[in-house]
C-alpha cells in the first residue's frame, strides 16, 4: 500500500511539477500531501524552499461555472489539465 502512494505522488511530482520549481527554480523535490474528501482527491505540492504550491482537483467534476469562472479571475492562478487519478 506504501509503494502505491509513493508511486503515485512520484508521478504527480514527474507530471505536475517536473523538474524545478515553477517560482524559485528549486531542483528539490516539493512537499506532497493527499487528501480525500468526499469522493474527490485533491494533491497539494510545497517547494521546500519558496512555498510555492500547486493544487491538483478534479476540474471535471466542478459543476458551478462561477467556480471555473472565478479560477480564470485571479492573475497568480495557473489552470492546467492532468491525467485522472488511477
Amino acid at each position: 500500500m506504501m509503494s502505491q502512494i509513493h508511486g503515485h505522488q512520484e508521478r504527480l511530482i514527474h507530471d505536475v511539477w517536473g523538474e524545478r520549481c515553477l517560482e524559485c527554480d528549486c531542483t528539490r523535490k516539493p512537499k506532497v500531501h493527499l487528501y480525500h474528501i468526499k469522493s474527490e482527491e485533491i494533491a497539494v505540492l510545497n517547494c521546500p524552499s519558496c512555498d510555492f504550491t500547486i493544487v491538483v482537483v478534479e476540474v471535471e467534476k466542478l459543476t458551478d461555472k462561477s467556480i471555473v469562472d472565478e479560477i480564470k479571475k485571479r492573475q497568480n492562478s495557473l489552470v492546467a489539465t492532468h491525467q485522472s487519478f488511477p
